[in-house]
């Protein structure tokens, strides 16, 4: 057993993936989710992770992909290598969606290059099968049979098939108007039997029609006989039939052919759609979770705030009453060794199985369910001895399995390893184990692997509190509800409260006092300290609790300043483009009345009477304007901490994809008056090809729309028959 490569063994890896699984779309996606391995080299990490990102961008922006309905193909591929090897119509046919989704998705890469450049460019990528798509679609039915246009040979056979078969048909149906018809045959139709057409004879009235008997009904009581006069023609027909699938064949292996040369590129659609399918699948389970990207720490400090299991935090989703309860999951080189003590069902090994999980989701690229500022290194191997699932296997004690998986362990870790040993010790006597585990510890740390370990172990609480390269940390329990919070609290070790737990569910008094005797003045001591702890630690977060209450108040009371001071801004910023319509209003108005006096100038005498009289006329469109009084005042203690809002600008292109005609003329008339206003000379429209409709109807909006200059279509690099550019007018 190589337990090095085994990665996510006992952390339920699987688990995890079968949830990313379920985010998938496509049958390669899901395979891709279900066999996804984490990543070892940084910079591939970082660009997984940055992938994800995109994908969480293009979902904001655009939605999801397009990607509809698509076969799984792989095994049809795989058989089309073969020279020789034909495939059926309906395994050529199920490429034809295959080749569809890849032109859909590569139109939808055109939609996100803002937000998603990256996942824009592999969109791109997606090879075009354009002649193939044509030839498949033109030969095959959507059931994939032939059809008539597959060959001129297959049409003209399948015609004279049809001519044959109204022959006969005819020439039998004839036989029901001749005398004694009625008493010949049971009834009057035209069937077929092992491919030849026959008719229904009564039994008894068999002799009264020469032919050959094909079938017989269950009764007996009819006879299928194909009468003598027809018997030529029905073979003429079974050889045009062998024609026809012989013609079947020979197409069927000519389009195989022409997919075994586009092989190359069907794989590489196939292998990008299932690439693409996972980076969504990843950006799906991250906005499901509230994850947020994690930091890839160059050394070797692990810090995972507000850690919540991803396991239990899907199943908070089916059962809300089951909150899960972060964590903050701490670890670095100066002190990498950290033990974890507690009571039982206390959450210690939850915390082993988060960091375990969440650092194999971090280096397979996806985002973490933990807060912003959480950073981890990316590790070489992940070892878990986590429960003794071996030991059951391979009829070994507890120990015995834990000593042959820590073996295999310290041959194979190095500096860049995380280790995650649960129950560390346990399985054999208190004081050798703790020994055992003490010098396992140190080994491990010799070796520059970053440790987790639980242990119920009192030794190894000392060791933790006293050697400089390892920390305790505790999980927190609820002495009055006997019950544990699930927190993780560091620089301390943790009680077992087995003898509370004991009394609080009903042993006898006496046996707790005895069991109290029998403890040593050590533990006694120790676990009175752990206890006076907890009691300063209890008073400490009410205290933080009480604080942060007031801080919140603070703030809310600032929030509400800073929404006043806002809503007067806006009050403010209304009046002013009010007052600015207003003038530019009654400027325009001025220069209309001096443009028609000049007008009127040219034509009339320009006598001295005349002159004053337009004059008067002018001075009564021209009022004074006066510069507005000032609307507001701001107190300076507001103007330092709340900043004015920026500016919002008018983006260069309208993505109009999926729109109908109607929502698309809105749409494009509001942009074009918003992006005229800002000062935009040049705007592209993305509609897409699709029937042509809604390109028809925005380029008739444009052609009368009186701020367009002129408009054209998009040029290949700016989305080719998709979008049309359009040049506004200067104001």
């Amino acid at each position: 057993m190589d337990l090095g490569r085994l990665w996510g063994r006992g952390v339920e890896w699987d688990l995890v993936r079968a949830l990313l699984a379920r985010e998938a779309e496509t049958p390669m996606g899901q395979e891709r989710a279900l066999t996804l391995e984490p990543r070892t080299d940084p910079d591939a990490v970082r660009l997984e992770l940055a992938l994800t990102r995109e994908g969480r961008q293009s979902l904001a922006q655009t939605g999801a992909p397009p990607w509809g309905s698509i076969p799984d193909v792989r095994l049809s591929l795989d058989r089309a290598r073969t020279d020789g090897v034909l495939l059926e119509g309906a395994e050529l046919v199920a490429l034809v969606p295959l080749i569809e989704a890849g032109s859909r998705l590569r139109a939808y890469g055109l939609s996100v290059p803002t937000v998603a450049p990256t996942l824009a460019a592999r969109f791109a990528r997606l090879p075009s099968l354009t002649p193939l798509h044509a030839l498949l679609t033109r030969s095959l039915t959507p059931d994939g049979t032939l059809t008539d246009e597959a060959s001129p040979r297959l049409r003209q056979i399948r015609r004279a098939l049809r001519e044959q078969r109204e022959q006969i048909v005819k020439a039998l149906e004839a036989l029901f108007s001749a005398p004694g018809a009625e008493a010949t045959f049971q009834e009057r139709y035209v069937t077929i039997r092992h491919g030849r057409y026959v008719v229904p004879v009564r039994a008894e009235a068999r002799p009264r029609l020469r032919g050959i008997v094909h079938d017989r009904s269950q009764s007996g009581a009819t006879l299928f006989v194909e009468p003598e006069r027809v018997v030529e023609l029905n073979n003429d027909l079974v050889q045009t039939a062998r024609e026809e699938e012989a013609e079947c064949a020979r197409i069927l292996l000519a389009l195989t052919d022409e997919v075994r040369r586009s092989l190359p590129e069907l794989e590489a659609l196939v292998e990008g759609i299932g690439e693409l399918d996972l980076v969504f699948a990843r950006a799906l389970l991250a906005e499901r979770m509230t994850a947020t990207e994690p930091q890839i720490d160059e050394g070797r400090t692990v810090l995972l705030r507000g850690a919540r299991h991803p396991l239990l935090l899907a199943q908070s989703w089916q059962e809300p009453a089951r909150p899960v309860v972060p964590m903050d999951l701490s670890l670095d080189g100066e002190r990498p060794l950290l033990v974890v003590t507690g009571p039982n069902a206390g959450g210690k090994t939850v915390a082993l199985k988060s960091l375990g999980l969440l650092a194999s989701m971090a280096q397979a690229g996806c985002h973490l369910p933990v807060t912003d500022g959480s950073r981890l290194p990316v590790f070489s191997r992940l070892f878990a001895v986590i429960g003794d699932d071996q030991s059951v296997a391979e009829n070994l004690s507890t120990f015995s399995a834990f000593v042959k998986q820590m073996k295999e362990i310290l041959e194979e870790v190095d500096d860049r390893s995380l280790v995650l040993l649960d129950e560390l010790g346990a399985g054999t006597d208190p004081d050798e184990g703790a020994a055992l585990a003490r010098a396992i510890l140190e080994d491990l740390d010799a070796q520059g692997a970053l440790v987790m370990a639980t242990t119920h172990l009192e030794p190894l609480k000392a060791f933790a509190s006293t050697h400089p390269r390892a920390r305790n940390a505790s999980v927190e329990f609820d002495q009055d509800r006997l019950r544990p919070t699930f927190r993780l609290l560091y620089d301390r070790p943790g009680q077992s409260y087995a003898l509370t737990i004991a009394a609080r569910l009903g042993l006898p008094e006496r046996l707790i006092e005895t069991a109290h005797t029998h403890r040593s003045t050590q533990g006694r001591h120790l676990q009175e300290l752990l206890a006076r702890l907890d009691a300063d630690a209890r008073q400490s977060k009410e205290r933080a609790a009480e604080a942060e209450k007031q801080e919140l108040h603070a703030a809310t009371l600032l929030t509400r300043a800073q929404k006043e001071l806002e809503a007067a801004q806006a009050k403010a910023k209304d009046m002013l483009a009010r007052a600015k319509a207003e003038a530019q209003a009654l400027l325009a108005d001025i220069r209309r009345k001096v443009a028609e006096e000049w007008e009127r100038l040219k034509t009339e005498e320009r006598s001295k009477r005349a002159l004053e009289e337009t004059q008067r006329r002018l001075a009564r469109v021209t009022p004074p304007v006066t510069a507005p009084q000032q609307t507001m005042t701001v107190a300076p203690s507001w103007r330092q901490h709340v900043k004015a809002p920026e500016k919002v600008g008018v983006p260069a292109e309208l993505l109009l994809l999926g729109k109908t005609t109607d929502e698309g003329r809105d749409l494009v008339e509001k942009y074009l008056d918003d992006a005229f206003l800002a000062g935009r000379r040049i705007v592209r429209l993305v509609h897409g090809k699709g029937t042509g409709a809604l390109r028809k109807a925005i380029h008739e909006l444009l052609a009368v729309h009186p701020l367009v200059e002129s408009f054209r279509p998009g040029a290949p690099h700016e989305g080719g028959g998709g979008a049309t550019v359009a040049e506004l007018k200067v104001d």
